[in-house]
């Protein structure tokens, strides 16, 4: 089976977006390529389908800007690939890295040899989820995570993806997590990156559309790392889920819509903790006051 790298050029503020797109038109993979500027590769099977395929990317792409999203420079290229090359691209990539202080996300193709007797690995085959361990905004959890994190906590992941920070959760202690994701395929490379992290075997995942399909008592801690233009909806969505004084942990929030972020969370009674930035992109730790 031979496939087609598509390329599009954008810069730091469009990465998730783009990211966004290109898995709304069936994307076989994704990767972010920073050798030369910010690239964003998807890989879509050569056939007959290739060209209408294409032609939906550039026709998304136009529409950007009419959701006060800059692209630039925008610019769309193909690469023919072999499978096997596919493969390869993808690995080449994504190797282990340390993440936090305990926290190391290690693929689930290498050997974790651990550096210090506290570290802490999180076995991860991403596939076609969001959620290597890599990039910045879930770095950003991970520390968020590492600060409020005691021991015994219950957690909702909102967009767990490959289901990396419920697997960090429970490597720090948090007792019981809920992962969701209105992504079947999403659903399922998560349960597969459970299996690979026994710490994580009682974690339940289900599908939802962010947390209307939950039903569970209020709980300690929920967590998302989606696209920016996602967290406004699901902010009022945590008021009744989390407990009086819980902690609500975002990240996935670029430099331009950050004040607004900011505004809908004072507005929905949240006060935030700590805020954290990594490159252009922010996180933040904010606490439910009770009235």
């Amino acid at each position: 089976m031979n496939w087609q790298a598509v390329s599009i050029s954008t810069n730091r503020d469009a990465v998730e977006v783009i990211c966004d797109l290109f898995m709304s038109v069936g994307a076989e993979g994704v990767q972010i390529d920073e050798t030369n500027g910010i690239a964003i590769i998807a890989y879509y099977e050569d056939d007959d389908q290739l060209p209408e395929v294409v032609s939906n990317i550039k026709s998304r792409l136009k529409l950007l800007s009419k959701f006060a999203v800059d692209p630039s420079p925008a610019t769309v290229s193909l690469h023919g690939v072999s499978q096997a090359d596919w493969e390869n691209n993808w690995k080449q990539y994504y190797h282990t890295q340390r993440i936090t202080r305990h926290l190391t996300v290690v693929p689930a193709w290498e050997t974790f040899i651990p550096q210090q007797a506290t570290e802490m690995p999180i076995f991860m085959d991403p596939q076609l989820a969001f959620g290597t361990g890599t990039h910045e905004t879930t770095q950003l959890m991970m520390q968020a995570l590492e600060t409020v994190v005691r021991g015994g906590e219950s957690m909702i992941d909102v967009g767990t993806g490959s289901g990396v920070l419920a697997v960090a959760a429970k490597q720090l202690g948090v007792h019981s997590v809920l992962a969701t994701d209105i992504d079947d395929m999403s659903v399922q490379v998560a349960k597969e990156n459970l299996i690979l992290n026994p710490i994580a075997d009682d974690i339940k995942v289900i599908a939802s559309d962010l947390l209307l399909d939950v039903e569970t008592q209020p709980v300690d801690l929920i967590v998302a790392n989606i696209l920016a233009d996602v967290i406004e909806r699901l902010i009022p969505q945590t008021l009744s889920r989390l407990k009086p004084d819980g902690y609500f942990l975002v990240s996935g929030i670029y430099d331009a819509i950050a004040p607004h972020i900011e505004e809908q969370l004072h507005i929905n009674g949240y006060e935030i903790v700590q805020k954290s930035q990594m490159g252009e992109w922010h996180s933040y730790i904010t606490q439910l006051k009770e009235k």
